[in-house]
């Protein structure tokens, strides 16, 4: 096969997963036109720059009163080349309604989408890299450690949880058949389900895929060496490996009543460093 044309498919299979993430075809009837966005954590705004440079086109603005950035595409050409781009590769039941009157307006015959994805594609990185999120939840802490802020405070926490905290990585989505597409293709993570929160003005269920135990981020990891992560997450996937194999030497429990003991320095700068690529 021809290596750029591969390369092509690849990088298409990640806008796919991006676009079912976060993002969104806007379609205006009445002056039939249309526009293409995509919304990211301002960390993130390397996957922006990546695409507009891909495509060559667009623009890439700062949202106001939020810590998210835009990119948005209007020219017609470019939106069919997106259009071709994702062609069968889009699973998101918004995004496919979206996509389908797109191609409707422009001009696009729409293809089917096969039923699972292939374990090589790079879509699960594009949708890890738009609805992924990777943690480390503390479930206890003492008093003075409780009241920290800002990174520091989460760092604090962490350190001395001792075997309180648990990584995990989840998938979030209001799709279902979405989620299900992820474990049924990958063979897998587990799903769960999200109450709706009522805080939102439209509260829905969400459903997430999730991974916690070290031979499934073991796994995700030699899947995502075909094709990695663009956004900071993947620095954080390089770094599980680092917490089962501490956990394992125990380092996380090792004489909280002497904080100078090595194995204990080391486990604190692994928090350090875990908290410099959060969002």
């Amino acid at each position: 096969m021809n290596l750029k044309l591969n390369n092509s498919e690849k990088w298409n299979d990640w806008f796919a997963g991006v676009t079912d993430g976060d993002g969104c075809f806007y379609i205006n009837k009445k002056e039939k036109s249309i526009s293409f966005e995509i919304t990211t954590h301002t960390m993130d705004i390397r996957i922006l720059h990546d695409i507009k440079n891909k495509l060559k086109a667009g623009t890439i603005k700062l949202r106001s009163n939020s810590q998210s950035v835009r990119y948005r595409v209007k020219q017609t050409l470019v939106i069919k080349d997106i259009l071709n781009r994702l062609n069968g590769k889009l699973y998101n039941k918004a995004r496919l309604q979206q996509f389908a009157e797109a191609c409707h307006l422009i001009g696009v015959e729409q293809n089917q989408s096969s039923s699972l994805l292939d374990k090589k594609s790079a879509y699960l990185a594009g949708l890890i890299d738009s609805d992924g999120t990777i943690c480390i939840s503390v479930s206890r802490s003492n008093k003075n450690d409780s009241i920290g802020s800002g990174n520091e405070g989460k760092i604090l926490r962490l350190k001395n949880s001792r075997g309180y905290n648990q990584m995990s990585l989840k998938v979030t989505s209001i799709d279902k058949e979405n989620i299900q597409l992820l474990k049924e293709s990958y063979g897998f993570g587990t799903i769960y389900q999200q109450k709706a929160s009522l805080k939102n003005k439209s509260p829905k269920i969400k459903y997430n895929w999730t991974i916690r135990s070290p031979e499934e981020f073991s796994y995700l990891y030699e899947l995502l060496k075909i094709y990695p992560l663009k956004g900071v997450k993947m620095c954080r996937i390089r770094l599980a490996s680092k917490y089962f194999h501490y956990k394992n030497l125990k380092y996380h429990l090792a004489n909280l009543a002497s904080e100078a003991s090595p194995e204990f320095q080391i486990w604190g700068k692994f928090c350090k460093l875990w908290y410099k690529y959060g969002i």
